[in-house]
């Protein structure tokens, strides 16, 4: 009986550790990944991310996010906060985003614009989800 105890807590603290392996973030990661946000005290102006969306992302996403024949729709279930988070958006501003979902290619990196330009194109592009109904 005693055996059985030590056996299932040593399985539990093998699984607890495996767990921690798997999702531990290294601090460097986390510093590299807050270089890409903006302030906390940020707040997104949809009507800057309009516009920001017009001069950087309109002719692969498309005027409406629908998609264009360069890239695809940012308003799809793809997209959405449960899919890919804000920090996606944010890293695939700034990183590019390797081929997944779509076969488009690659997203270059966006590295012009600013952690508040991400933002406010964020903010934006909610938004225009929200609107459609995504969530």
């Amino acid at each position: 009986m005693l055996d059985k105890i030590v056996l299932r807590g040593a399985a539990l603290v093998l699984v607890l550790f495996i767990l921690l392996a798997v999702f531990y973030e290294r601090p460097e990661k986390i510093a590299k990944k807050a270089e890409y946000l903006p302030d906390k005290s940020f707040v997104g102006n949809i009507k800057q991310g309009s516009r920001l969306f017009s001069e950087h992302c309109v002719s692969c996403h498309g005027v409406d996010l629908n998609g264009s024949t360069q890239g695809p729709p940012l308003v799809h279930a793809y997209y959405r906060p449960d899919h890919h988070s804000d920090l996606a958006f944010y890293l695939a501003v700034y990183q590019g985003v390797v081929q997944h979902h779509w076969h488009f290619g690659n997203m270059p990196a966006m590295k012009h614009l600013t952690p508040e330009d991400a933002g406010h194109l964020l903010s934006y592009i909610r938004n225009e989800q929200k609107k459609a109904g995504l969530f």
